[in-house]
């Protein structure tokens, strides 16, 4: 292994670590540093742009939902949170999941809509791995203590996640 593979790697690793020690230190002090060379990429990258990636998934699992809102207020943060072009492109894909419009936040501010996306998208990553030690400390790292409580299954979260990707990839870099 070349000397910039390895560094990148224990650079990830570091990441991965200081994540999960900071949010569940307990669940993390049983994993090792395998787990944490088997984690997904998405755990080692900055607060800011992993936010952003929870709320596109977030926003991928509640399209259907948001396709029936019609408050201009809720909308605009909805645009704000997850980029223009992103819910544009989300909203004209006819092959949204289907979702239940279930604790949709209020329309008094956009931080509401930003926040519930987010805590969706969370709630998907930590179920995309719940089946490992490293699942169980990021779930509780990503969404507190009950781990996001979200009913979906391994294989249908990754799904989602990486449909929130391939529209991502559809926009360009920065978007």
């Amino acid at each position: 292994m070349s000397a910039q593979v390895e560094l990148e790697r224990h650079r990830r690793r570091g990441a991965i670590a200081a994540r999960l020690l900071d949010t569940a230190p307990d669940a993390a002090a049983a994993l090792d540093w395998d787990a944490l060379d088997r984690a997904p990429a998405w755990l080692a990258i900055p607060d800011t742009e992993l936010a952003l990636e929870q709320r596109r998934i977030g926003a991928v699992l509640r399209a259907a939902a948001i396709r029936l809102w019609i408050d201009r207020r809720r909308l605009a943060a909805a645009r704000t949170a997850v980029g223009d072009d992103f819910l544009r492109v989300l909203l004209a894909d006819c092959a949204a999941p289907e979702t239940s419009p279930a604790s949709v936040p209020g329309t008094d501010g956009g931080s509401d809509v930003a926040e519930w996306l987010r805590q969706a998208g969370a709630a998907v990553q930590a179920a995309a791995i719940s089946d490992s030690p490293l699942g169980h400390a990021a779930a509780i790292g990503l969404c507190g203590r009950d781990g996001g409580a979200q009913p979906l299954e391994a294989g249908a979260a990754r799904g989602l996640i990486e449909r929130a990707k391939r529209i991502g990839a559809t926009l360009g870099p920065n978007v």
